[in-house]
């Protein structure tokens, strides 16, 4: 069983380094994705909390993105986590499957897009080796549609469309006190014309 497991897992990460190799991505600036998220109009959701601003969000946005070194072409796998009642009466963990994040944004095979290896809400109606060629329009575009399917957990029931913590994944903790007018401070600078 085990060795099925690792062939499937080596069979995951050889297909990601050909896609990586395959495609050509590029290395955005901080001040480019910002102006390219303020274009799309992202929108602050209820469920990101009544204080957060447009210029909040978006701050956020550029420093997650900051993780994959604003590389459009960067994939990270990562292997989800056991749950405690996954631990079999001998004591050994259930292997979890593994996923990947694919582009800019780091947005997940299971939830945005379908990377082919794993079921998938495919919330963006994408194959995830869209977002990760030099383009970052498509990828704003499923973030925005990821941001948009997260729903406020109803006070009376268990289930909603996408967990709040996909909102989490997106709005990593390592951004959530960027002050945009800091965080954006030489894009000021850049942008500003100087007077005569």
């Amino acid at each position: 069983m085990k060795s099925v497991l690792s062939v499937k897992m080596l069979a995951a990460l050889a297909l990601v380094l050909l896609v990586s190799s395959a495609t050509e991505g590029r290395i955005l600036r901080k001040c480019e994705l910002k102006k390219q998220l303020e274009e799309a109009q992202i929108q602050v959701i209820r469920a990101m909390g009544d204080k957060m601003t447009v210029d909040d969000l978006i701050a956020r946005l550029v420093c997650k993105a900051n993780a994959s070194g604003f590389n459009t072409s960067f994939v990270k796998a990562i292997a989800a986590k056991p749950k405690e009642n996954e631990i079999h009466s001998f004591g050994h963990q259930k292997r979890r499957p593994v996923w990947q994040l694919y582009g800019v944004f780091q947005l997940s095979d299971q939830q945005a897009c379908d990377s082919g290896m794993m079921p998938s809400l495919n919330v963006c109606k994408m194959s995830c080796s869209a977002l990760i060629d030099d383009d970052v329009t498509d990828d704003i575009a499923c973030l925005k549609a990821v941001i948009g399917s997260i729903k406020p957990k109803p006070k009376n029931a268990s289930d909603i469309t996408l967990p709040l913590v996909t909102l989490n994944t997106i709005l990593v903790k390592e951004c959530r006190f960027v002050v945009p007018s800091r965080y954006f401070a030489e894009c000021l600078t850049a942008t500003t014309p100087i007077a005569d």
